[in-house]
């Protein structure tokens, strides 16, 4: 097994390193080429065959597609991947992210499936550094005795939150497994509920990390046995148990939807039950009234194809809070001849920001030619049909390349950030292989901000990098017996001189805590504390609330489980770092800035000015989870 390291902090990957010749995919800047089209001037661009694209894509790497496209892409594999094979499995489906939340990092994460079978190393995971374009291999996942290195891939999604966390389905299991780490933890077992002899596919997760569904089947003869839903926090399963012409099932990015795709009249074609996780309530939409087939989430919404709409290849965004459910259009054509785009991909759906105000991207490969039929475009939801058109596919579903016909058709996916798509294409050769093309999303969204001061995305974007602005240690307090805090408010723990533990309360539940008396008055401030459960799962920070706060009423602060510490603002990931049990950890607001320190040693800093209070306030979830020696210096 190769070593892996993330490039976090500036430290490599050790992997075999692939140099690209060009400057690679520039994060700084917004993505360059594509052109605009509307239903009333899209045309069909002529196909480009296997001699043609061989003249500008390279072995492996950077590369520019040529003119009407000009957009920036790399090539992520070859057939050394595959000892001479066609190896690559193609990009799950359009739902799954194959790329990691990168947001404020120098590189970002790609896994791909290698099938084993047929001379790859199983699932493999890549580094792609965003400012160089250098392209690293950091090997399998699992070693080749593991049973897992066995699995195609299919199914496995990056979380929306933890960067380096992967979901995969293990048998009746979905866990998250560390890609760094290594460390594969069970997120929940239906056996438990179930029994033995079934086992899940199809998963999906809130982009909170809370809440999952999933295809129950029987692990015997793959028969479905319907559709669960698991709420983490307070242990809580759902099952709907649907058999006639089921299709699958998927929570939205809120986690407080399910949609359940089946034809559950018996008339037309596949319909859809949504279901709100809080309530209960369930409502049916039918398929001749826009039901989704292929679709993707948001958060309290779907965007899904309408096959009964008057316009060719409508694609209507539906808006589960509404009381009537009445989808609005965001993308048609005017050609009947081809399915384009077929798989859309919503990935980089922003929470608290309107569908209207975002995007969304899609791929389509079609045997005949036509508008968007063997191309990848991404277009508004805002009602305007206006598209971007990024690349063309290059995929021929009448050469080997691939596998099956199903296998070659693409579906690819957006990185959380909208600004890449990945996809999987065979060239019109004889196998299939990876790339990721740069969005030139700037000419949907015209604007550039990367976010606004409630912590969501105005327009979801890769910050440039800068090395972090490092508080002298000096400057960071470690002196635990001044400004000793006083607690206000405590919930479902035991005060014991200076430490607090949660000792009652659900285990695993934000439902034990506390919130200081003193605070802020919106100027300089200062808290620290020593962590005592070094497994256990807390946050602690600045809150501006008075009640025991949930992760995104923290602003500023840390979410520590399992000795790793992440700096979370308002719940959004910023950075992390490993610790021990008795580390002590700062938050320190000065001079316009907030500086995270572990032991004097600041290891995140940003900009950061507020005139708000500001309480100190922990959130404790797992049952002996304890912090001491809670300090706060305030101005």
């Amino acid at each position: 097994m190769l070593e892996r390291k993330f490039m976090v902090k500036g430290v490599c990957a050790v992997a075999a390193v692939f140099t690209l010749s060009q400057a690679g995919l520039v994060a700084a800047q917004p993505g360059k080429g594509g052109f605009l089209e509307t239903p009333n001037n899209a045309s069909a661009r002529a196909l480009m065959n296997a001699n043609a694209l061989r003249n500008f894509i390279p072995p492996r790497g950077a590369f520019t597609f040529p003119a009407p496209y000009n957009t920036e892409a790399v090539r992520l594999t070859n057939a050394s991947d595959c000892a001479g094979n066609d190896c690559v499995n193609y990009a799950g489906y359009s739902y799954w992210r194959n790329m990691n939340n990168h947001v404020g990092m120098e590189s970002m994460l790609i896994f791909l499936g290698l099938d084993q079978t047929r001379g790859g190393k199983g699932p493999t995971l890549f580094e792609l550094n965003k400012a160089s374009g250098e392209l690293k291999d950091l090997g399998p996942l699992f070693p080749s005795n593991n049973r897992l290195s066995w699995a195609t891939g299919e199914g496995w999604y990056f979380s929306a939150t933890m960067p380096t966390t992967l979901y995969v389905n293990d048998g009746p299991r979905i866990s998250r497994f560390d890609v760094i780490t290594e460390e594969l933890r069970t997120v929940v077992d239906i056996s438990n509920q179930f029994g033995s002899g079934v086992l899940l596919t199809q998963m999906h997760t809130s982009d909170n990390d809370r809440v999952h569904s999933a295809t129950v089947r029987n692990s015997a003869n793959y028969r479905v046995m319907g559709c669960m839903a698991y709420e983490e926090d307070s242990k809580r399963y759902h099952f709907y148990p649907i058999t006639q012409d089921f299709d699958e099932c998927q929570v939205d990015r809120s986690g407080e939807w399910l949609v359940i795709k089946a034809n559950l009249d018996g008339r037309d074609g596949e319909d859809n039950l949504i279901v709100n996780l809080r309530t209960g309530n369930e409502r049916l939409l039918r398929d001749k009234d826009g039901a989704a087939g292929h679709s993707d989430m948001g958060h309290g919404y779907m965007i899904a194809a309408d096959n009964w709409a008057p316009d060719a290849n409508t694609w209507k965004v539906w808006d589960f809070n509404e009381q009537t459910l009445k989808g609005k259009r965001v993308y048609y054509n005017k050609d009947w001849n081809v399915f384009a785009p077929a798989h859309v991909s919503h990935t980089n759906a922003q929470r608290g920001v309107a569908p209207e105000r975002q995007y969304a991207c899609g791929s389509s490969v079609n045997r005949g030619n036509g508008i968007h039929a063997n191309e990848i475009v991404c277009f508004n939801m805002d009602g305007s049909s206006t598209s971007v058109v990024v690349a063309p596919l290059m995929t021929n579903l009448d050469t080997s390349g691939g596998g099956d016909e199903y296998a070659r058709y693409a579906k690819g996916n957006l990185d959380i950030t909208g600004q890449y798509f990945l996809w999987t294409t065979n060239m019109g050769g004889s196998r299939l292989d990876a790339f990721v093309v740069r969005v030139p999303d700037h000419l949907l969204t015209g604007v550039t901000d990367l976010t606004n001061d409630s912590g969501t995305y105005s327009r979801p974007t890769v910050p440039a990098v800068t090395p972090p602005v490092v508080t002298p240690p000096e400057a960071v307090s470690s002196n635990p017996s001044a400004g000793a805090v006083h607690w206000q408010v405590t919930k479902n723990i035991t005060a014991s001189g200076s430490r607090i533990t949660k000792t009652a309360g659900c285990n695993g539940c934000p439902d034990a805590g506390s919130i200081s008396e003193e605070h802020s008055g919106g100027g300089d401030a200062h808290m620290d504390f020593t962590v005592r459960s070094s497994w256990a799962m807390l946050l602690a920070g600045f809150t501006r609330t008075q009640a025991i706060p949930a992760a995104a009423d923290i602003v500023l602060g840390l979410r520590l489980q399992s000795g790793v510490a992440e700096v979370r603002e308002r719940g959004i990931y910023r950075a992390d770092i490993r610790y021990r049990d008795g580390d002590r950890f700062s938050i320190t607001i000065k001079a316009g800035r907030v500086s995270y320190a572990r032991n004097g040693s600041v290891f995140y800093s940003a900009a950061y000015s507020s005139s708000t209070r500001l309480f100190a306030g922990t959130s404790l979830y797992n049952l002996d989870a304890a912090i001491e020696n809670v300090t706060l210096v305030v101005d």
